[in-house]
């Protein structure tokens, strides 16, 4: 049976390339992949443009395996969205792997997923190691890709790859 997961982009600015490199991998590991923002298209930093699936209003952790937070400046906009935290913890608690990259980690820290777990993220502007510091979170964001149980942080764009293989791996593929 095959595994399927959820990637979610932020509406505006995604960061293309964390998109596009994770989905080719996981799709060549048998892996199908549905898209959910908030919007019903979504448009990268660098104007690649998806056509979500599904609204994340509508998205259900029991639908999937897995969900993978696409980075970017945009993913910032899920900062105080209720929606998406509530379906990341939801995840969490059916006990299925979670992941964000770039600057998505950030969303993990403001809503309390990473507190006392290793993590890393985007941090050339150091917010990364100052909102870790105040949510209680271990930074790591020197490392590419961080794991910490059912929790994948990645650095930035140069992890995409790296990212997505450990995502499978967590998936149990």
């Amino acid at each position: 049976m095959s595994k399927k997961i959820l990637l979610l982009l932020a509406s505006k600015n995604f960061r293309d390339i964390e998109y596009i490199v994770p989905r080719a991998f996981f799709e060549r590991a048998g892996i199908v992949v549905h898209t959910t923002s908030t919007s019903t298209e979504s448009i990268g930093r660098f104007g690649f443009v998806v056509q979500n699936d599904l609204l994340i209003k509508d998205a259900h952790a029991t639908n999937y395996d897995g969900i993978y937070f696409v980075g970017g400046a945009g993913s910032l906009e899920y900062l105080d969205n209720t929606v998406a935290k509530n379906l990341f913890t939801s995840f969490l608690a059916s006990k299925k792997p979670i992941a964000a990259i770039c600057a998505a980690p950030r969303n993990f820290l403001t809503w309390g997923l990473l507190t006392n777990k290793n993590a890393s993220g985007w941090n050339e502007d150091a917010a990364f190691s100052v909102l870790a510091k105040k949510h209680g979170a271990v930074d790591q964001s020197q490392s590419a890709v961080v794991v910490d149980g059912l929790i994948l942080t990645a650095y930035g764009p140069e992890a995409s790859e790296e990212s997505a293989l450990a995502f499978i791996k967590l998936l149990g593929l």
